[in-house]
């Protein structure tokens, strides 16, 4: 390759696995530590690629690709990130991204990148979005979206109900191309059985050059699959396809329950959307944008986080609805929130999980011969090592910050990732 590529990176370790990827593929890797340092590089040298990282210790590189794009040549930027959310995928793809990768990084992914990059991505407007999350479940859906939104391909979105899946599409939808056309939406449950046919020919008449939404097409029978199959082999739809469900479509196609043609013609890009149970962290941020000015105290947070939610993010907001409507003072109490939330002691599943799996993990290891039984301390070492994999990619990957926040010494947790 014989070229420079630019890696601005404050983490040591990561700025380190980066160069060796770059020197791999026969490229001369420069490191900045700091945006300004990025932008200085950039001032006095011609750079193939900068890979750039957003959480940096002196200004957001999101900052730092926006100067990069006022260069006279500016060179495609590759951006990471520990915690992205919609809008930062956006941005980062309004500013002229490449590429945007989730922490912990795939390195071999961000290898083919880099082989594969020659030009800037073309950017997508940026508007104002309601999509939540900092979840690294939710980053990696909104990395999605943003791709999802920079093309003009088939999207199929999954995710249990109540997840998401219209207002990805909403967005998806207002950030594309197609954002002045039309976004019509068919539901086959509407229409009666002998009429639903003719009800999707009329909705994708209507469509046009818009974007038809097929929602819950996993529930489809399969003489409407035929149908949309025939619509699409005889290049009938002239807008865009979105189409959304609550099972997993793979399995569907696996168990003949659903047309494998149709499932690639509509999965050509997919966004998976987490239910609410996988994304704990995010249900403060979630309860906020619908408390208004009320706030919450921390028992009906608390009560709030233990619950399972198996109607997802509509679920959390009937619960905020109706905890806002009955409260006659400044914060919600336990007492304002649904009853099912608050009757008897609160089953905390997710704790109730982990137990269970370790109970599983646990059989599994010590079944067995007494003189086969692994050591305490090797247990132990496992459990260890995985609780601090999970803490330090809530930290930017950085063990100093992960130090201080558990009051441990920033040695011994070295020599613990050390060992891990």
């Amino acid at each position: 390759m014989n070229h420079s590529i630019l890696i601005i990176e404050d983490e040591y370790a990561l700025a380190a696995a980066l160069s060796t990827v770059v020197r791999r593929l026969g490229a001369t890797p420069v490191v900045a530590a700091s945006g300004q340092s990025g932008i200085d590089k950039l001032a006095s040298q011609n750079f193939f690629i900068v890979l750039l990282d957003v959480g940096l210790p002196d200004i957001s590189g999101l900052k730092v690709l926006e100067k990069i794009q006022k260069l006279p040549k500016p060179p495609p930027v590759i951006i990471i990130t520990a915690h992205g959310t919609l809008d930062t995928a956006l941005e980062a793809r309004r500013l002229g991204a490449s590429e945007y990768f989730l922490k912990p990084l795939d390195l071999a992914a961000i290898q083919r990148t880099i082989r594969e990059i020659f030009a800037p991505v073309k950017a997508a407007p940026r508007l104002e979005t309601l999509m939540i999350g900092t979840s690294e479940p939710m980053q990696r859906a909104f990395a999605s979206i943003a791709q999802a939104s920079d093309c003009d391909t088939p999207v199929l979105l999954q995710g249990p109900p109540g997840s998401g899946k219209s207002l990805a599409a909403e967005v998806i939808h207002r950030h594309s191309i197609r954002a002045d056309k039309p976004l019509t939406v068919f539901r086959a449950d509407e229409w009666q059985e002998d009429k639903v046919e003719a009800a999707l020919d009329d909705a994708i008449a209507q469509t046009d050059e818009g974007v038809l939404f097929l929602d819950e097409i996993s529930a489809w029978p399969k003489s409407l699959q035929a149908a949309l199959m025939r619509h699409l082999a005889n290049e009938k739809i002239r807008g865009r396809l979105f189409s959304a469900s609550s099972q997993d479509l793979a399995e569907k196609v696996a168990c003949g329950a659903f047309r494998e043609d149709l499932f690639y013609a509509l999965a050509v890009l997919r966004v998976i959307l987490p239910p609410l149970s996988e994304r704990i962290g995010d249900i403060p941020a979630l309860a906020a944008s619908r408390t208004g000015e009320l706030a919450l105290s921390a028992e009906a947070m608390a009560l709030l986080k233990a619950h399972a939610w198996p109607g997802n993010v509509r679920e959390l907001q009937t619960a905020i609805a109706h905890a806002s409507a009955v409260c006659g003072g400044n914060t919600i109490l336990p007492h304002h929130l649904p009853s099912h939330l608050t009757v008897g002691e609160p089953s905390n599943h997710l704790e109730d999980s982990m137990k269970r799996s370790m109970a599983a993990w646990l059989d599994q290891k010590t079944t067995g011969d007494d003189n086969y039984m692994p050591a305490y301390d090797d247990l132990l070492e496992t459990v260890e090592a995985t609780m601090l994999e999970t803490l330090l990619r809530r930290f930017d990957n950085k063990p100093t910050r992960l130090a201080a926040a558990l009051k441990m010494n920033r040695a011994t947790l070295r020599r613990k990732l050390k060992e891990d």
